[in-house]
């Protein structure tokens, strides 16, 4: 089995002598933001990061001009001009985010290493997916790293332990000055620590060398940068030794600790478009063999808020999910998980959490919705609960179906015997922020891992 392979590098970022306010630059994640989020973001600042992780597509777009070749354009003119700025020397860098939990109101403190990570497949036991991925978004996302040379947000991923050099080094840190911190949007806080110290670096490193991680949150972006890697590398005409050195053999990642008890994750609802039934009727025959099934007449949309409280009361013992058809809402819930014993097309060793249970047991099989459907748009995706009745109201879907949060050892269970969830099975809260650092591939700066 190989080794997690961590090391420094020497981020770029946006330049404060240039960029005063950096709350007007960055933004989430691409693959959260709406069409009017990308507007906005466009009209907040010239240098906003939207116009590299999101561009607007323009008419007259084609393979020469398009927006992936204007996020190159954008990233080469910003370094040119100053604008973005990159490090001197190799650094790890330290976040923390500050939160409101939006289910609890507690406040909350995550905290996280960003290094570059050795580039690993899946079969070689370092890094495992827990989520099924589309070709869709990695198409986009390669035409963006081929554009850009670049990591432009991190693969964020968990490992199992509780690591004293990293616990550590987050300490001595804590007394220092972030050279970033803002307040986003949302009310979270971002602060960004650097680490050049050789020999502390040294020893994360180290403490990293035998760990197994998961990916939590960006498995299209690793599946990228594991195809822009083995792009490069065959087309480098340069020996082995030296390829080995090349920064494409790296992307940028934020290493949290799954024993963080600040990790949050919350649930993410579905909406069926079309049902293979004139009612749910039937649907809910089916379902009955296995679940009991509950009424909540709901009289108003927000009235599902109540209905998912009850929900993660139940689910501390019982598997449940939440349906609702347009007139009334539905608890279903699981009466005894021997039913579930027949059913196959599982690894051995997984466990059913209640978002394969949706997936697998109802929307797959009592419905007999495939995934390419699924794909093509016949599902799509809300933490909002009121806003899913909305849309089941107002006719442009048949079915939501509310889950619980899934479990951070659910997750871990899933990637240990190589079961992958299905799409948006977790939601990792607060979503790393986007243009905070940026991993630059230049060929012509090696890689040093400090081992």
């Amino acid at each position: 089995m190989s080794t997690l392979t961590i090391a420094p590098f020497r981020g770029v970022r946006y330049n404060p002598e240039k960029v005063w306010d950096l709350t007007a630059v960055v933004a989430p994640p691409y693959d959260v933001i709406s069409a009017e989020g990308q507007l906005r973001y466009y009209a907040r600042h010239e240098y906003n990061v939207i116009r590299l992780i999101l561009g607007q597509e323009l008419p007259g777009d084609d393979e020469r001009l398009n927006r992936y070749t204007r996020a190159g354009e954008f990233f080469r003119r910003w370094l040119e001009e100053g604008i973005l700025v990159q490090d001197p020397v190799p650094c790890l860098y330290l976040s923390e985010e500050r939160f409101v939990h939006p289910r609890d109101g507690k406040e909350r403190r995550r905290r996280g290493v960003i290094p570059i990570v050795r580039l690993s497949p899946y079969e070689e036991g370092r890094v495992f997916p827990h989520e099924r991925t589309f070709s869709k978004p990695k198409r986009d996302r390669l035409l963006l790293m081929r554009a850009c040379q670049a990591n432009l947000d991190p693969v964020f991923a968990c490992y199992p332990s509780t690591l004293e050099p990293v616990e550590q080094t987050f300490e001595e840190a804590m007394g220092e000055e972030a050279f970033i911190d803002l307040t986003d949007d949302d009310g979270v806080r971002h602060q960004l620590w650097r680490l050049s110290d050789p020999v502390k670096i040294r020893q994360v490193a180290r403490a990293f060398k035998e760990e197994r991680v998961f990916i939590a949150d960006g498995h299209h972006r690793y599946e990228t940068a594991l195809a822009f890697r083995d792009e490069l590398s065959a087309a480098d005409p340069a020996p082995p030794q030296v390829k080995a050195t090349r920064s494409y053999n790296y992307v940028m990642m934020t290493l949290v600790s799954s024993h963080d008890p600040d990790l949050v994750i919350l649930p993410t609802h579905r909406l069926l478009r079309t049902l293979p039934f004139p009612s749910s009727d039937p649907f809910l025959e089916a379902v009955g063999r296995f679940f009991d099934i509950q009424a909540r007449p709901l009289r108003e949309e927000g009235e599902i808020g109540k209905v998912i409280g009850e929900m993660e009361r139940l689910g501390e013992k019982r598997r449940i999910i939440g349906m609702y058809d347009g007139e009334d809402c539905y608890l279903l819930i699981l009466k005894d998980e021997r039913l579930l014993a027949g059913i196959g097309g599982r690894p051995e060793g997984s466990q059913w959490t209640d978002v394969t249970l949706l997936h697998h047991l109802l929307i797959e099989g009592i419905l007999g919705l495939d995934k390419a459907s699924l794909e093509e748009g016949e599902i799509a995706y809300t933490r909002d609960g009121a806003e899913a009745i909305r849309l089941v109201q107002q006719g442009a879907y048949r079915l939501a179906f509310f889950l619980n949060p899934t479990k951070i050892s659910e997750v871990q269970v899933a990637t240990l015997v190589g079961e992958r969830l299905p799409p948006k099975s977790t939601f990792f809260y607060p979503k790393l922020l986007s243009g905070l650092v940026f991993h630059r591939l230049d060929p012509n700066e090696p890689v040093e891992p400090p081992l």
